[in-house]
Parts: structure tokens; C-alpha cells; sequence
């Protein structure tokens, strides 16, 4: 079950506010080796056990911002607050509550009088308190750290059920666009984050670190011809992560850090080039079409023991949209499939026998990354005028399936409604 409320409001002729807010509340299903949240925020380092759990879910997310026009300067701001509570009433019970608040600012300024240059930067914080009980009286179950490809942090292993992870984030962009939104348009940004694991079971200890650099650039230019519409864009991005490890002496108490290295290395490269066009039949019936193709590289190392994985995937992509407007009302259908097709994979994996309980999970992430898949997805969505005090209503369905050429396969279903004030 989801909420979601968004509102733009126009202050005056130059000013301009917006806010969104989001509540959510479901469940993680077949969780496997993880019981910390934000597995893509705070990977390898994750505290697991052998079990595969589900857990409840619920997550909050409030936004807002403020905008202001001067002459040829505009100003803004715009502030984020996002927070999730995962939990389970069975052994193993992890209890993880999230928050994540990012706060940007930005600026534009016309250098002419149809080109305007943007500049953003933006600075966030970010922490995450995660405790495991077991309330079985027969025992309690062994903990695991991961440290990446199979690896756990020997010397913790067992009951340090309470961990923490802190860190921060800092970006900064810079873009150029026409007012009226035609011709060239080009962004680039940058963005550095850290997060440290913490054993707030131990004092408190920092035992991991993990170091995250990530750009991304787009250049696109935009035309009308006809009844035409049309947006050609091309963007690349590379994400580079390292992970670092802390070692200790070996005192039962006070712990005192002896050395450290950084054995984990995460490394994405990706570019993508896309057409956006709008073809106008009548002015009540168009057509979006958004083709795409995208080659993607991602490499995950561990320097000892030796283990990698890596794959490139050349992903082409179809997206048609078909909206049919009537007198009160608008419907519209639309249809997705992308192909994922791997161009080259390599895998090692030494010495299993160092920490050989994951050994089939992680043979079997292996095995799953490495395929090629294809995706087709539905959706249908209605919007409808209902009484003068509403704007409009919609509601909205969203179909997905995904095959795998191992023989797996996934789908999705999603069902929403919402008004419009």
C-alpha cells in the first residue's frame, strides 16, 4: 500500500513553491543473506544470517522547495527527508530505522536572451541503526559481516547484533538550456558520498568504510517539425566505490586499530542514447514512442583472496504511449519491452573454503547476473473529471514480467488511484 501527494503552488508572478509526500507500507520478501536496509546505499558491508526472511516495511519521504526569479538571476532550494522502519516479529529480528536528509541549492542566470547557465550543489547526511535479537530460548543464531564476494569479517563473526552506519554526501552540477526549451541542452554533475559501519554492540567501533565517487553527464537537443516533437540524448556515467576494512589488535576490550586496506572495488561505466518523439495525430490523440539503447559495464573485485565478477550488458529498449483525450476525461495505454543481451562476462572465485556458507548464494548471484533477460511491461491509465471541487481523478494500472534465458523468470503488478486538486 502506497500514498502519494504532490502540490505546486505560485506564489506570485516570480516565486514558485512545490512539495511531495510519499508513505508506504508492505513488505521485503526472500531476503537472503541481508538484514540491513538500503542494501544499495550501504553494500558489501551488511550484517547477515543463513536464513531467508521477509520483513515489514514502512517508508516515509517528505520534499519540498522554494523557487524565486530576479531579472536575469533565479534562485532556489529544496530540501528532502526520508525515513524507513524495517522489522520482523520472528527470530531473526532486525530492527533497522533509516534517515536520509539531503538539502540542494541552485541558481540560474540568462547570459543571453534566449540561454540561461545553471549551477547546483547540494549536501546530505545519512545514518541507519540496525539491532538483531533472537528470543528463541534454545539459542541464539551466529552473525555474519560481509565484506564483499562471499567474504565476512572474521574477527566479529558471532553476536555483534547491533550496528550503525553514518556518513555524508556532497554534489555539485552544472547545466546549460534554452528558456523555451528547444535546441541544445547539457548537464554534468558530480557526487561524493562515505559511509562508515560502526559496531554500536562494541563501543562504538568503526570497522568499515565505504567510498563512493560517481559522475554523470547528458548532452540532448530538442526540435519540432510538423506535428513532430523530437529529443535526441546521449549520457554517460561511471561510479567508482572502494571499500575499506579496519583491523584491530587483539584485545578482549580496547580495541586499538593496527592497520587497514581497501580489498573491494565496485566500478560502473555506462552510456545511453535515446529518442524521445511526440507525433500529434489530432489535437486529441498523440503518440509518445522512446527508443533507447544503453551499454552498461559493472566490475566487482575482492584483491584477496582473488575473486571478480564482471559483465557488460547492450540493453535496447522500446517505450509506446498512446493517449486518446475525450471530453472530460483521457486515457491512455502504453507498452515497454527491453532486452538485456550480455556481450562478455568473467568470473573468479578462489579459495571457497575461507568462509564456505555463502559459497552456493553467491555462485548462484552469479549466475543470475550473468543472463541475459527480457522485459515487456503494461499500463493503463484513466483520468476522469469527477465534480467542479476536483481537478480530476485517475486510476492507474502497471504490468511487468521479466524472463530470464536460465529459466527464471519475475513479474509485477501495480494498482493506483489518486485525485487531482
Amino acid at each position: 500500500m502506497f500514498f502519494r501527494a504532490q502540490s505546486h503552488l505560485r506564489i506570485s508572478k516570480k516565486s514558485v513553491a512545490w512539495g511531495e509526500a510519499v508513505y508506504e507500507n508492505g513488505s521485503r520478501q526472500g531476503i537472503s543473506w541481508n538484514l540491513n536496509s538500503d542494501y544499495q546505499r550501504v553494500f558489501p558491508y551488511v550484517i547477515a544470517d543463513t536464513a531467508t526472511v521477509s520483513m515489514r516495511r514502512e517508508y516515509y519521504l517528505f520534499r519540498g522547495g522554494y523557487a524565486h526569479q530576479m531579472n536575469r538571476l533565479s534562485i532556489g532550494a529544496e530540501m528532502s527527508y526520508r525515513s524507513t522502519i524495517e522489522y520482523r516479529d520472528r527470530d531473526p529480528r532486525p530492527k533497522n530505522t533509516t534517515l536520509d536528509v539531503q538539502l540542494h541549492f541552485g541558481g540560474g542566470y540568462a547570459v543571453s536572451a534566449r540561454r540561461v547557465v545553471g549551477l547546483y550543489a547540494g549536501v546530505g547526511k545519512y545514518t541507519q541503526q540496525s539491532d538483531v535479537q533472537f528470543m528463541n530460548p534454545q539459542g541464539n543464531r551466529v552473525l555474519y559481516h560481509l565484506t564483499g564476494l562471499g567474504m565476512q569479517y572474521f574477527r566479529f563473526k558471532g553476536l555483534q547484533n547491533g550496528v550503525k552506519y553514518e556518513g555524508g554526501n556532497y554534489s555539485a552540477g552544472l547545466s546549460t538550456h534554452t528558456k523555451d526549451g528547444l535546441g541544445l541542452q547539457a548537464s554534468t554533475d558530480l557526487e561524493y558520498e562515505n559511509i562508515q559501519k560502526r559496531l554500536s554492540s562494541e563501543r562504538d567501533i568503526p570497522i568499515c568504510d565505504v567510498f563512493q565517487t560517481k559522475w554523470r553527464g547528458e548532452l540532448s537537443w530538442t526540435g519540432q517539425w510538423r506535428q513532430w516533437d523530437c529529443k535526441v540524448t546521449f549520457s554517460a556515467e561511471t561510479t567508482k566505490r572502494e571499500g575499506q576494512e579496519r583491523y584491530y589488535d587483539s584485545g578482549l576490550t580496547n580495541y586499538k586499530e593496527i592497520a587497514s586496506s581497501r580489498p573491494f572495488i565496485y566500478q560502473h561505466q555506462g552510456m545511453q542514447l535515446s529518442l524521445s518523439a511526440l507525433y500529434k495525430f489530432t489535437p486529441a490523440i498523440w503518440l509518445v514512442m522512446l527508443p533507447r539503447l544503453a551499454y552498461d559495464v559493472d566490475n566487482t573485485q575482492y584483491l584477496t583472496p582473488v575473486r571478480q565478477l564482471k559483465t557488460a550488458f547492450l540493453v535496447p529498449s522500446l517505450k509506446l504511449d498512446l493517449s486518446r483525450m475525450f471530453s472530460r476525461s483521457l486515457l491512455s495505454v502504453g507498452f515497454l519491452s527491453h532486452v538485456g543481451r550480455q556481450v562478455h562476462h568473467h568470473f573468479v572465485f578462489t579459495e571457497p573454503q575461507v568462509f564456505d556458507k555463502p559459497v552456493g548464494m553467491f555462485r548462484n548471484n552469479a549466475f543470475m547476473q550473468q543472463a541475459s533477460y527480457w522485459d515487456a511491461g503494461l499500463h493503463i491509465r484513466y483520468d476522469f473529471r469527477l465534480v467542479r471541487s476536483l481537478t480530476s481523478a485517475f486510476m492507474q494500472m502497471q504490468l511487468g514480467r521479466r524472463w530470464y534465458d536460465n529459466h527464471q523468470h519475475g513479474h509485477n503488478l501495480e494498482i493506483s488511484m489518486g485525485v487531482t486538486l
